[in-house]
């Protein structure tokens, strides 16, 4: 029996390839420095806002600012309680943060220990929950709240945020655990340690990435959140940092730029810190959580 010679692979020429390779890398890296700048040109043109003069912002509208003057930061810090409001900013969401942390990790432990018809439903629910949009809850929330003597109170707030934090932690250290295996646990059962010995020793250590990418990301939704804050609080002592921004647009009449620029500035910087400072365990947590 005679067998028949494969057909041989056509390689392109040499100078094809050399094209082709060409193409390719001035395709991707040409994209890859589009897209970067795309990201990185607000945050420029914001922060050179903030250090140019009214007349540099508004007429002459220059991308490289001529003249340097720390006014719009001075008239921010005078004319605008700032400060207290990023300190309101930072405490609510780092108390949020860790209260979600802890109540989705353990939730999520039980999702995915104790495998059962209701726990895929549970969890199911809470990733419907984090897709409610917040326009949808704000009424009912307000009512509830007002009923019970939380309108305007930073407790009040926490409450709110909870709604849309804890869903999401919820999902996201569920499909940590998932990737965690069993072994070690069930090995220290079965020496003797009770399930909260087992998810606090061994199960919450292993998932430490998931655990810091969750913080990272409630933490940011947190910071960022603009519609419970406006409706909910009104003393100007409790207020947080959208509502500064928000209340430096005038309504859109009489804009001062450089001063909302400085106050943009301000308020990003925290976040940009942070995302800097753990970005390591946010692509760490990505890679062994597995996120859905």
């Amino acid at each position: 029996m005679t067998t028949l010679p494969l057909p041989a692979q056509k390689q392109l020429p040499r100078r094809n390839r050399k094209k082709t390779s060409a193409f390719y890398f001035v395709t991707v890296y040409g994209g890859v420095l589009l897209l970067l700048f795309l990201v990185l040109f607000p945050f420029y043109w914001m922060v050179t806002a903030s250090i140019k003069n009214f007349r540099e912002i508004s007429i002459e509208r220059t991308l490289i600012p001529r003249e340097v003057t720390p006014k719009n930061y001075i008239d921010l810090f005078e004319q605008t309680s700032i400060l207290w409001h990023l300190f309101n900013t930072a405490w609510i969401s780092c108390f949020v943060t860790l209260v979600t942390v802890i109540l989705a990790s353990m939730s999520a432990y039980v999702l995915t220990r104790f495998l059962t018809p209701a726990a895929e439903w549970v969890a199911r629910i809470s990733l419907y929950a984090y897709m409610v949009p917040s326009i949808v809850l704000i009424i009912p929330f307000y009512i509830g709240l007002r009923m019970a003597g939380l309108v305007n109170t930073h407790a009040g707030l926490i409450l709110s945020y909870l709604s849309f934090t804890l869903p999401l932690g919820i999902w996201m250290m569920r499909a940590c655990f998932q990737t965690i295996p069993k072994t070690m646990e069930e090995a220290a059962v079965v020496d003797g340690a009770n399930r909260f010995e087992a998810f606090f020793l061994i199960a919450l250590p292993q998932a430490l990435p998931g655990v810091v990418s969750t913080s990272i990301f409630v933490f940011i939704l947190c910071w960022g959140e603009y519609l419970y804050p406006v409706v909910l609080i009104n003393s100007d002592k409790l207020r947080t940092i959208t509502i500064t921004l928000d209340a430096l647009t005038g309504g859109g009449q009489n804009i001062k730029f450089g001063l909302l620029m400085a106050a943009s500035t301000v308020a990003t910087v925290p976040i940009l810190l942070i995302f800097l400072v753990l970005q390591k365990h946010l692509v760490r947590g990505f890679a062994a959580g597995g996120y859905e």
